[in-house]
């Protein structure tokens, strides 16, 4: 009798001990976290496009010279990412078997590599982390109707001049200060005289603390253009 009053305390225990572990378990089958994903038009020479994530729609039609805003979808997961003509239902170009990390952050780019090669997309992961000393900018390239590369200068000497050319992707930490402005020009000058006047980024436009993504672009006729867009 005395055993069996000992063994009960110990099997309460054994089962408690038991419970506790299990809930400690991991359970791989919890629901997927999110990741996000925005899309750019940045073919002058295409008309609206639809974009789609394994054939349903990402928000809005979107004209050239815009994009989303960051748009939620399941993470952890493969897509096919493609793209539209606002009037068609059939894919222009795509990009298939794309992942998409849980808790990442992806912009899609519709382009073109030259003036007569067919619509492609290009997809980067956005690094959206904040440094509150500096400005996290994000150089690219996707002017592929200018004839020369674009040529990158900061007069507040956060970084050291730099070329590029199409496709290229550079990204600086910049200590904004009120000497920060920041310039662009093609190597070669277009036919246009004097050349059109790309506006530099300065301490007004730029903020410590922020993430930005600097679109370098091209007008149907070869002429630079730039877009600032923000990523957080």
């Amino acid at each position: 009798m005395k055993n069996k009053l000992f063994l009960i305390p110990k099997l309460l225990f054994l089962t408690l001990g038991t419970i506790c572990i299990s809930a400690c378990i991991k359970n791989d089958n919890f629901i997927k976290g999110d990741a996000k994903i925005r899309i750019f038009q940045t073919s002058a020479l295409d008309t609206t496009q639809n974009f789609f994530l394994s054939g349903r729609q990402l928000g809005s039609a979107t004209t050239y010279g815009t994009n989303s805003s960051y748009i939620v979808i399941a993470g952890d997961s493969s897509y096919k990412v493609s793209s539209r003509n606002i009037t068609s239902s059939d894919d222009l170009t795509s990009l298939d078997n794309q992942r998409f990390g849980i808790g990442k952050n992806y912009s899609v780019f519709f382009t073109r590599k030259t003036i007569t090669s067919p619509p492609n997309l290009m997809m980067y992961e956005d690094d959206v982390k904040i440094d509150t000393a500096t400005a996290k900018v994000v150089f690219l390239n996707l002017g592929y109707t200018l004839q020369s590369p674009v040529i990158v200068t900061d007069t507040g000497a956060s970084f050291n001049k730099f070329s590029m050319s199409y496709g290229d992707r550079v990204e600086k930490k910049i200590k904004v200060s009120r000497l920060t402005k920041i310039s662009f020009v093609l190597t070669t000058p277009t036919t246009t005289n004097p050349q059109p006047v790309v506006t530099v980024l300065d301490s007004t436009t730029i903020i410590k603390g922020r993430v930005y993504t600097v679109l370098i672009d091209g007008s149907k006729t070869g002429d630079l253009q730039k877009r600032l867009v923000t990523s957080n």
